[in-house]
């Protein structure tokens, strides 16, 4: 039950990381390979998910610093293979008597050393997937891996408690170790048959740019947009990131980062093709209007009131349905860029 409240607040730390470190990880991706490769997507994250979980299950939950305090029991093991006499002396497996099988597998002292190979087990299959090292310096860096774990332990979570509050034990260094060599081992027999991780590195030129390009550059100008009118007025700034600097630049500053301009870059036709797209907030600033009306109007007037916001949202899906119907055509040119005569391109690679 410890470990499972253990998971659960890495789960919830890994959502707070997603939320800083996404979008910065697919403007890295977009800007080095062309594209963001869902399958290198999910093993990223799953190994930062991964990494989180086992540092969370080594120092969560935190106790009472006061009840701390006065704690007692030792702050250290530095005898090797005590697990092993522990094992002989306190389990009951007798080998001979099959109804002891299972009680021997639920002891703790079967448990606790087999919980620690399996802490580290899937470190050694991301060494060998994800990051393909020799067998050396997979050793080391499970070694290292399970050294900050007990580090971390004997230091008082770094000094944060006033004296340890787990134990700092040389048997978990040597079953962490044991237990990401293990699943080192079993990568090596199994990654042949998983996708191959250097295609989805390869550098691409999009043909033409994803959607999801396109709204990773959008998003960008709009945490733009917000941060900067909590000091400057807000259509000042809606101005300047969406018609000032495209007019000039031929690109907003998120497609810039993107590395993605429109073509052709005609400032005129720049101009019509930022007008018209931004037609598509109309509905969504009519949904807020008539929402925000609801509590200032008579009762009488309600239920058209309602009727307008239900029509504006009906006029909301139509720039998703043009999303839809520009996927299906695979030319994922928009309305307001097909009346332009515009579309979003990738920037050249720089040549070396």
């Amino acid at each position: 039950m410890v470990y499972l409240q253990s998971i659960q607040t890495g789960i919830l730390l890994f959502f707070v990381f997603c939320i800083l470190a996404l979008i910065p990880y697919m403007i890295f991706q977009y800007r080095k390979r062309g594209r963001v490769a869902p399958w290198l997507f999910i093993v990223n994250f799953s190994f930062v998910l991964y990494l989180i979980c086992a540092y969370a299950m080594t120092i969560f939950p935190l106790p009472d610093p006061a009840v701390v305090a006065k704690l007692t029991t030792p702050m250290q093991n530095l005898e090797p293979f005590l697990f092993v006499r522990e094992f002989i002396k306190y389990n009951p497996l007798v080998l001979q008597n099959p109804h002891t099988w299972l009680l021997a597998l639920k002891a703790p002292s079967f448990l606790q050393p087999a919980f620690n190979v399996l802490l580290t087990l899937p470190f050694g299959v991301y060494l060998c997937y994800l990051f393909k090292v020799r067998f050396r310096k997979a050793l080391l860096l499970s070694f290292l891996l399970t050294l900050s774990f007990e580090t971390i332990q004997r230091t008082a979570l770094l000094g944060l408690y006033p004296r340890p509050y787990r134990l700092f034990d040389v048997d978990d260094l040597m079953l962490n170790t044991i237990g990401s060599l293990i699943g080192f081992g079993l990568a090596k027999l199994v990654v042949r048959y998983l996708p191959s991780l250097d295609e989805k590195r390869r550098e691409v030129q999009e043909v033409s740019i994803s959607y999801m390009r396109r709204a990773v550059a959008f998003l960008v100008d709009f945490i733009m947009l917000v941060l900067l009118s909590l000091w400057i007025n807000f259509w000042a700034i809606l101005l300047v990131i969406f018609a000032l600097i495209p007019l000039i630049f031929g690109r907003t500053l998120g497609q810039a980062l993107l590395k993605i301009s429109i073509q052709p870059k005609h400032r005129l036709i720049i101009l019509l093709r930022q007008f018209l797209s931004a037609l598509n907030a109309i509905p969504l600033a009519l949904i807020l209007i008539f929402t925000n009306r609801s509590g200032t109007i008579p009762y009488t007037q309600l239920g058209e009131n309602y009727l307008l916001i239900l029509l504006s949202v009906g006029l909301l899906a139509l720039p998703l349905l043009d999303v839809f119907i520009g996927g299906i055509n695979r030319s994922r040119l928009l309305w307001y860029e097909r009346l332009s005569k515009t579309q979003l391109k990738e920037q050249p690679k720089n040549k070396k």
